[in-house]
């Protein structure tokens, strides 16, 4: 279905293919995809979706490399920066991602940052409990795309968790 929806409109479906993609595991074929939006449509968000496809693909720094370009490209929008945490997280650089958990933090004292947020990040250190703490937070306030949860490749460290399990059977996902 999102393969027709992008022969109807390229510009708006093309990264959602690449998601979609992510999670199914098909990284290849969600690189390729995402380098031909990025050839179309260089936002933030393409260049995230690219940085994780380049990530999962065991090409850490170039994935760390497009997600830093998210954030520069939209520096207000604290998701590409929650995610550029979590990636250095996963990839050991701990006190980078400690550095960008705490920029979110000082953040949150004069704006809301949603707990879905602070989930990445905790998810990239290690902290699964502190993670799933922020992700029924996330769920309890509908916040940030909680819906997305049991699918997102972001949290798969997460997924054999029981509190995780439990939170989806919560959810009526599981």
């Amino acid at each position: 279905l999102l393969e027709r929806a992008g022969d109807l409109d390229p510009l708006v479906h093309r990264i959602d293919i690449v998601t979609t993609l992510l999670r199914a595991g098909r990284v290849d074929e969600a690189i390729v995809n995402a380098e031909a939006a990025l050839d179309i449509h260089p936002t933030a968000r393409v260049r995230a979706t690219l940085g994780w496809a380049y990530f999962l693909a065991g090409r850490r720094d170039q994935g760390i490399s497009e997600l830093e370009h998210a954030v520069a490209t939209a520096p207000d929008t604290l998701m590409w920066l929650a995610q550029l945490g979590e990636a250095h997280g996963l990839a050991g650089n701990q006190p980078r991602a400690r550095e960008i958990l705490g920029e979110l933090e000082l953040r949150a004292h004069d704006s809301y940052v949603s707990p879905y947020f602070f989930a990445y990040l905790h998810t990239g250190l290690g902290d699964a409990d502190r993670a799933i703490d922020d992700l029924e937070r996330a769920v309890a306030q509908r916040a940030g795309p909680a819906y997305s949860i049991k699918g997102s490749f972001l949290f798969a460290p997460l997924r054999a968790h029981p509190r995780f399990r439990a939170l989806l059977r919560a959810m009526k996902l599981a």
